[in-house]
């Protein structure tokens, strides 16, 4: 019997443009993983000039390079409901799966498709920060995910969360997609012991609302006059048009880092701080704890549902929660968060997500 035979399409990603590194580390990790599964027979990846030499070549991988969707805007819509259809065609592959999730709203698939959605962060933002996206950037990831649930073969999810929103979504909107099937997100232990010497914290920011950044800035504000805390607090990421810095010395700001840069400022922490109103999955708080730092993160229902028990959660409506959580976790023991990393590399691992989804392609047609 044949394997599978996917055509997987990267080319509408670069690090420098990507608004989700998460997404981004997610799609190149999938590909690698599926390239070492002696179930498929065939994976042509669709890449462009900033990734091609992060694919590593196999006998049965191709690699296809287009920079049609990084020629600003108007390349990245035309990939997204056009040319990436029609370079699926040319593979001639059953399959072509969209690691990010959106489906052309223009054009029917010449082909199966796969999709892996990531979060419904549009719907939650029609509803919570209706002003803060442009209507016309919303309505199409709209109509995006409605042809993705219409048109797709097979979708995945990156948590039960997320599955559970594309089901509520359909049935609002009188869709009959197929069972979503949630496949994960897999992490790799680097190997490295936690740093020797560590200090500070590390505090993740972002300009759009759901990241709390005004807020933690007010509350980390808080705890540190009441603390007297003087280690450096390094902020990744850009501040929201109106939020400012207390007068801190201990405080920076860094714009976004090289995965080198990052990796080593979450080793070198006490602590990262993960403040969010809405995740599909949350990713910063497993790396950190795999790092050997503790994470200190929000308690929404997708960090709930994959940190389980690991690291601490505070409630993003009340500073005492945030001052519970903080406080104990400077205190952490490096064997404590040993047995975190243990735990979560077991629940969260690359194996099993292609074990999912390769499951989940051979029941939708092979």
């Amino acid at each position: 019997m044949s394997g599978l035979r996917i055509t997987y399409s990267l080319a509408d990603q670069s690090f420098a443009k990507t608004k989700s590194i998460g997404i981004f580390n997610l799609s190149l990790g999938l590909a690698r993983e599926l390239q070492t599964r002696r179930e498929i027979e065939r994976l042509d990846v669709l890449t462009n000039s900033t990734l091609i030499d992060q694919i590593p070549t196999a006998a049965s991988t191709g690699i296809y390079n287009s920079d049609t969707a990084l020629k600003g805007q108007i390349g990245r819509i035309k990939w997204d409901q056009w040319d990436v259809y029609s370079a699926a065609h040319r593979r001639r592959n059953p399959w072509l799966f969209l690691p990010k999730g959106f489906a052309s709203f223009l054009r029917r698939p010449p082909v199966k498709l796969a999709t892996y959605v990531h979060d419904t962060i549009h719907d939650f933002y029609r509803s919570n920060h209706s002003t803060a996206v442009a209507r016309i950037e919303n309505r199409y990831f709209d109509y995006s995910l409605r042809s993705t649930m219409q048109l797709s073969d097979a979708i995945f999810t990156n948590s039960d969360f997320t599955r559970r929103e594309i089901l509520r979504i359909a049935e609002q909107n009188g869709v009959e997609p197929p069972n979503p099937i949630h496949a994960g997100i897999g992490f790799e232990d680097n190997g490295l012991p936690p740093a020797r010497e560590k200090a500070g914290l590390v505090v993740l920011a972002g300009r759009f609302p759901h990241k709390l950044t005004g807020q933690m800035i007010d509350w980390l504000n808080r705890w540190q006059r009441n603390t007297a805390f003087s280690e450096n607090v390094e902020w990744i990421g850009s501040l929201p048009a109106d939020s400012t810095f207390p007068d801190h010395s201990n405080w920076r700001l860094n714009p976004r880092l090289s995965e080198s840069e990052y990796r080593d400022k979450i080793r070198e922490a006490r602590a990262l701080l993960f403040a969010s109103e809405y995740e599909g999955f949350g990713m910063p708080p497993i790396e950190a704890a795999i790092a050997g730092t503790a994470p200190v993160y929000s308690k929404i229902p997708a960090t709930s549902e994959v940190m389980g028990t690991a690291g601490f959660s505070f409630d993003n409506k009340d500073y005492e929660s945030f001052n519970a959580a903080l406080s104990p976790a400077l205190q952490t023991t490096a064997a404590e968060i040993a047995d975190w990393k243990r735990e979560l590399l077991a629940r969260h691992n690359w194996k099993s997500v292609g074990d999912r989804i390769l499951s989940g392609l051979k029941k939708n047609g092979g």
